[in-house]
């Protein structure tokens, strides 16, 4: 991580409570990041969110050091940014209307007041608040339980040494002030993965045969794998856009509210529309409607995982969908660990045929690069690494790879989650590998394509 020095030329809004006092100002950014874009993201989105409307960019964002940093005030902003990842400092200039007779100068605070612990016990409020999200809910949904989105019993339990895994952590104080990367915490596993998102009948009914039975696999099974991954990013995505209204109601409206809450409205719309595709299917029993790739392994399993994703490059780095057109209905394919017999786990890709469109030229590009000898461990490992944050980690395997390899895991893992760092489109070509080892021995699906036949 470097940190980069940018200057932008800017007025207040009418929501600064500077409006009536100043005629504008320059704020004078130090940014902690990895690239200059990055950095002017920030940079941008931080002066905007303390309510000032930015009309030109003075200075691009440059890189500095500590000894470029000879005056005081310039050496604390610098140690500032290096530990908190930005500062600004704003240089002011009266109205006319204003009675200072000289240079003076202004200490200029953020006029927002924003209450990070009110935020945070919303926020939980919202997820241990349950609804049953099958297609026939009712009255008689009364027992909301926590519903494991990972397979628990076959293999989470598998992973698990004392009952602990390493996974994403999700808590601020973990990310240390000087890491770029992702920490990864140990947790028990019936905190893993569970979310208040079907009533214990429905939960039992519906998903019996995956719980209680290794993948076969049936049609049916591949469905329901499907099926719960998208229930439970449903479940995050609606109470995402509660968080934001909940936030624009305390706290008012500003360019970064409202554009999150517009991304935030549209993705959770395009996951409701997926969900009514599936209910149909399910109302009519037609698990045949999901298509699906199984890769599967002969090894120990030491990593558990569940998630979906809306493919917008394929593993060539070819753009497959714009995920910044709200306009258009994007395809999604989801992907999960599967136990099966025999000592033997799988990797599953399943998609509704609604989607095929991109899923199956997705999966083609996959076996493309195979066939090109890429390693199809290191592959997926990549995918999987960096498209969930749904994810159990063995401490047997997590604590006994290099620390260099961990460290590899948490900074890719954090430039993917990282609203400031813009997505590469070859991301899926390059990075981890080696860390994996992964071996897998066979590939079965039920999409008749020649480009699913790959070569072991």
């Amino acid at each position: 991580m470097k940190i980069f020095f940018l200057a932008f030329e800017c007025e207040p809004t009418a929501d600064n409570k500077h409006v009536d006092l100043l005629e504008g100002a320059t704020a004078h950014c130090m940014v902690l990041e990895n690239n200059p874009h990055s950095a002017f993201s920030k940079g941008r989105f931080y002066v905007e969110k303390d309510n000032w409307h930015i009309k030109s960019i003075e200075i691009h964002p440059i890189e500095i050091t500590v000894e470029l940093c000879s005056q005081p005030n310039n050496l604390k902003q610098f140690n500032t940014a290096q530990k908190h990842g930005i500062a600004i400092v704003y240089a002011a200039w009266a109205t006319n209307e204003t009675d200072i007779p000289e240079p003076t100068r202004l200490t200029l605070s953020s006029s927002d007041k924003f209450d990070i612990n009110s935020f945070l016990k919303a926020q939980k409020e919202l997820k241990n608040k349950g609804r049953c999200l099958h297609y026939d809910n009712r009255s008689r949904c009364n027992e909301i339980i926590n519903a494991h989105s990972i397979q628990k019993n076959q293999l989470l339990d598998t992973v698990a040494v004392d009952g602990h895994v390493y996974t994403v952590s999700k808590n601020f104080g973990d990310f240390k002030d000087d890491s770029s990367g992702v920490p990864y915490k140990k947790r028990g596993i019936d905190k893993v993965s569970t979310f208040l998102g079907f009533c214990k009948r429905h939960d039992n009914e519906l998903f019996e045969p995956i719980d209680n039975s290794r993948l076969i696999p049936t049609d049916q099974q591949a469905f329901l794998y499907a099926y719960r991954s998208l229930c439970r990013a449903v479940f995050v995505k609606e109470n995402a856009l509660t968080l934001a209204n909940y936030t624009i109601e305390n706290y008012g409206e500003s360019n970064d509210r409202n554009g999150h809450k517009l991304g935030t409205s549209f993705a959770f719309d395009s996951l409701k529309r997926h969900k009514f595709e599936y209910d149909n299917s399910l109302k009519e029993n037609q698990h045949f409607d999901i298509e699906y790739v199984l890769f599967i392994s002969k090894q120990k399993p030491f990593l558990a995982f569940s998630g979906l994703e809306y493919p917008e490059f394929d593993f060539m780095g070819r753009q497959l969908q714009d995920l910044g057109n709200h306009c258009s209905k994007l395809d999604l394919i989801t992907f999960c660990s599967v136990p099966m017999n025999n000592h033997e786990w799988g990797i599953l890709f399943a998609w509704h045929k609604s989607s095929s469109k991109t899923c199956t030229v997705f999966m083609s590009s996959l076996a493309t690069m195979v066939y090109d000898n890429h390693n199809l461990g290191d592959l997926l490992f990549r995918f999987v690494i960096l498209n969930c944050e749904n994810i159990a980690i063995s401490p047997t395997w997590w604590e006994a790879i290099s620390e260099i390899h961990r460290k590899q895991i948490s900074t890719r893992t954090f430039e993917m989650i990282d609203d400031f760092s813009p997505i590469k489109q070859n991301y899926l070509m390059h990075g981890l590998e080696g860390i994996s080892e992964w071996n897998f021995n066979g590939v079965i699906s039920n999409v008749d394509h020649y480009f699913f036949k790959f070569y072991f």
